[in-house]
């Protein structure tokens, strides 16, 4: 598919979870001749992926989505040393750390809201442990431009010290 993809010499490539059900090995190399081509064609790739260790590898920018809206759009290391959105914060607390045997997994309490049941205020508030009623029930909540080139879906960034994985 990637060969087939490449023959147009398009300026922009879409890869929609391009490693899935690939084994460690086989992912790799992917991963490793995607860059080759990006290189060599001076191609633009957008990566749709779950996979945080994939966009750690790939990615300069990531916009975080839930519920089918961008909630953070920032550097890749901007995401894991300072997420600025809660539910970027439970993503990154969500990932295993190999020196912590036996300790429980985090997880992001709830479940994501059925399209039709998106609420017009934030999406995220009845999963987040840092919602405010009367603010982030109260009106829809716009993506706006915070510091350093970044963008942010919270009315309450600014004001929370949220955990990358330095701390």
């Amino acid at each position: 598919m990637l060969a087939i993809a490449m023959v147009c010499k398009p300026k922009l490539l879409i890869a929609d979870e391009p490693t899935t059900a690939l084994d460690v090995t086989v992912q790799k190399e992917m991963l490793r001749l995607m860059k080759e081509l990006q290189h060599e064609f001076d191609v633009s790739i957008l990566f749709i992926t779950h996979d945080l260790g994939v966009v750690a590898e790939m990615c300069d920018r990531v916009n975080v989505m839930y519920a089918g809206q961008v909630v953070e759009s920032t550097t890749l290391e901007d995401l894991f040393d300072d997420p600025r959105h809660p539910y970027t914060e439970g993503l990154l607390a969500a990932i295993p750390d190999p020196r912590a045997k036996g300790a429980r997994l985090s997880a992001i309490p709830g479940a994501v809201p059925a399209p039709w049941d998106w609420p017009t205020t934030c999406r995220f508030q009845d999963r987040c442990s840092h919602a405010e009623p009367g603010r982030c029930d109260a009106m829809p909540i716009p993506l706006r431009e915070a510091t350093g080139g970044r963008a942010v879906r919270c009315v309450r960034d600014g004001e929370l010290t949220l955990k990358g994985l330095g701390g």
